[in-house]
C-alpha cells in the first residue's frame, strides 16, 4: 500500500471517531488536470474569439478528479469545485484540516469565514399614472423604447439569494411564457421541490425582485420596471436570504464559473459581502475592501479581465454603518466590475448607499441609480441598460461598456466616491453607440477664498458635494437659490466643492 493510500485510510478511521464542529474551507490543489475534455461551451470560446481574448485558458481546467475523490472517500462531502481557482470547498474539523494538509497534492487550505448583508426585500416603487418607474424616468430610459431596443437575444445571469414566486410574478410572466428563462441552478441547497417554491425566509423573493428590475413589466398598471424585456435569463441561487447567514462565497464563485461555461457574458449580482453580526472576528475588515483581497473579489476580477464577462454588482447598503466606515462591500470594491450605488431624486447619495474607499486610485461606486429600497435594486437597472448596449453591439468589451456608462453620467467630468460618475443618461448612450455628436454638460472651474456667489435662474434644489480632495466627499447637501443668487461658503477641511446645475457643473477650488 503506497503512502498516499495509507494516509487516506488513517484519515478515514481517525475521522470516524472524531466528533467536533466543522468550518468551511477552500482547499487549493497544486496541479490542474489539463487533459480534461472541453471544460466550457463552444459559445464561450466564440465569445472570447469575438472579443479578441485568449480562447484556451488554463484556468478553465480544474483539479484532478481522483484527487477530489479522496475527500469523498474519507467521508467528506465536497461542496463546490472551482476550476478558476483550482480548488474545492469542504467542511473540515480542526483535526480533519491537519490531515488534509498532509495530502501531497494540496497546496493551501483557507477558511471561508465571512458574513453577508442583503438589501431589504421591498418591491420597486410604483408611480401612479407614470409609465416608467422613477428609476427609469431619471435615467431617460424611455429613449430605448422609442428605438425598439429590448435586449433581444442577450443572455443575462442573475446570481442571488432566492427566486421564490418568480414563475407567478405578473411583472415577469412574459419571461416564462416566451421561454426566456433558459436555465436555473441552486448552488446553496438544491430544493426537493420546485426552484421557485423554496422559501425559508421572506428574503427568498430577493432574486425575483432583482429580475423584475432588469426586465419587469406590469401589464395591469402599464408600468415598466426594467428595460431588458426580451433578454434570456440564467438564474443562480447562491445564498440563503436570511440576514445573518454565513457567507457561502464558494457558491458565488461556482455560479459565476457556471455562467461563463455556458457562454453567458453579462451577469448581475446584488449580493455584497462585508461585515457580520454573530461573530465579528470572522468578518472582513474595511481595509480589505481594496478590490484584490477577497477571494470573491478575485473571482469577479478574473471573470472580467480573463473571461471577458461584464459584471454589474450592487455597491452595498453600509452607508450608515459607522464602524464599517460606510464603504462598499465586496465584490463591489473590484475596479473592473460595474459597481452601482443608490441616489435620491436630486442625485445625492442615499444615506444607506455605500461610498467608495478613499485610499485607492479608482472611483467606486461607478454609477448610482434611484432606489429607495437598497442598492440591490439599483444594480439591475444598469444591467438592463447593458443588455441593450450588447444587443446593439455584441462585441463590446466590459471596459468599453463601463466607459460609455461613465461618460453618460451626470457627473462624468467630476466623479466622487459618494455617487461615482452619477446616474447615466440613456440618450447619451444611444448617441455614443450610433456614433452621433455628443453634447456633454459644461463644467466650469471657479476659485474662491471663503465664499462665492453663483448666479442661476434654477428654481429646483441644487445638489452640492463638499470634498477633501478631487474625489473624496466629506458632506453633501441640497440648497436653493434665492433671487437668482446662491452663496456657497467654505466648510472646514473642504478643498473642492461640486455644484450640479441643470445646464452646467461648477467645480469650486478653495484657496488655503
Amino acid at each position: 500500500m503506497n503512502s498516499l493510500k495509507c494516509r487516506i485510510l488513517f484519515f478515514l478511521v481517525f475521522s470516524f471517531f472524531i466528533s467536533q464542529g466543522q468550518d468551511k474551507y477552500w482547499v487549493f490543489f497544486k496541479e490542474r488536470d489539463l487533459s480534461q475534455s472541453q471544460p466550457v461551451s463552444d459559445k464561450t470560446y466564440k465569445n472570447r474569439e469575438n472579443l479578441g481574448i485568449k480562447t484556451y485558458q488554463e484556468s478553465d481546467f480544474g483539479p484532478f478528479q481522483d484527487q477530489v475523490k479522496v475527500f469523498s472517500d474519507v467521508g467528506l462531502k465536497v461542496q463546490n469545485t472551482s476550476r478558476w481557482f483550482n480548488a474545492v470547498s469542504v467542511y473540515l474539523s480542526d483535526d480533519e484540516k491537519i490531515k488534509a494538509q498532509s495530502f501531497p497534492f494540496v497546496k493551501e487550505i483557507r477558511k471561508i469565514n465571512n458574513y453577508q448583508y442583503l438589501a431589504t426585500n421591498s418591491t420597486p416603487k410604483n408611480e401612479d399614472g407614470i409609465y416608467l418607474s422613477y428609476a427609469l424616468h431619471q435615467i431617460n430610459a424611455g429613449v430605448f423604447l422609442e428605438k425598439g431596443w429590448l435586449g433581444e437575444g442577450v443572455d443575462i445571469g442573475v446570481i442571488d439569494g432566492g427566486f421564490f414566486g418568480a414563475n407567478e410574478d405578473e411583472s415577469i410572466q412574459h419571461l416564462f411564457e416566451n421561454k426566456q428563462i433558459k436555465e436555473t441552478k441552486d448552488f446553496f441547497s438544491p430544493p426537493k421541490n420546485d426552484f421557485y417554491r423554496e422559501k425559508k425566509s421572506e428574503g427568498e423573493i430577493h432574486g425575483t425582485m432583482v429580475t423584475t428590475a432588469i426586465a419587469g413589466f406590469n401589464p395591469q398598471k402599464k408600468q415598466l420596471f426594467g428595460v431588458g424585456l426580451k433578454s434570456n435569463f440564467y438564474l443562480a441561487r447562491t445564498e440563503s436570504s436570511q440576514k445573518e447567514a454565513r457567507i457561502e462565497e464558494d457558491n458565488w464563485i461556482a455560479a459565476i464559473e457556471w455562467l461563463d461555461s455556458l457562454g453567458v457574458r453579462l451577469a448581475n449580482s446584488s449580493l455584497g459581502y462585508a461585515t457580520g453580526f454573530t461573530n465579528p472576528a470572522e468578518s472582513y475588515k474595511p481595509e480589505q475592501m481594496d478590490g484584490k483581497t477577497s477571494l470573491i473579489g478575485q473571482g469577479a476580477r478574473m471573470a472580467v479581465k480573463e473571461k471577458g464577462m461584464i459584471l454589474v454588482v450592487s455597491a452595498g447598503n453600509e452607508g450608515e454603518n459607522k464602524v464599517w466606515g460606510g464603504i462598499v462591500s465586496t465584490p463591489g470594491d473590484v475596479e473592473e466590475v460595474i459597481s452601482v450605488g443608490a441616489n435620491n431624486s436630486n442625485g445625492l447619495k442615499m444615506a444607506y448607499s455605500s461610498k467608495g474607499v478613499e485610499n485607492v486610485d479608482f472611483i467606486k461606486p461607478d454609477l448610482t441609480v434611484y432606489s429607495e429600497f437598497g442598492t440591490s435594486l439599483a444594480a439591475p437597472i444598469v444591467t438592463g441598460i447593458v443588455a441593450l448596449m450588447i444587443e446593439k453591439n455584441p462585441n463590446l468589451k466590459s471596459s468599453e461598456v463601463k466607459e460609455i456608462l461613465k461618460f453618460s453620467g451626470n457627473l462624468s467630468s467630476t466623479p466622487n466616491n459618494f455617487v461615482g460618475y452619477g446616474f447615466p443618461d440613456c440618450s447619451k448612450i444611444i448617441a455614443y453607440l450610433e456614433k452621433k455628436d455628443l453634447i456633454s454638460k459644461k463644467t466650469e472651474t471657479r476659485k474662491a477664498n471663503k465664499n462665492i456667489v453663483i448666479k442661476t435662474t434654477q428654481n429646483e434644489g441644487i445638489a452640492i458635494f463638499h470634498k477633501k480632495d478631487d474625489k473624496n466627499v466629506i458632506s453633501q447637501e441640497l440648497v436653493q437659490a434665492l433671487g437668482g443668487r446662491l452663496e456657497i461658503k467654505k466648510n472646514e477641511n473642504v478643498k473642492q466643492t461640486t455644484l450640479i446645475l441643470k445646464d452646467r457643473i461648477i467645480e469650486i477650488l478653495w484657496k488655503n
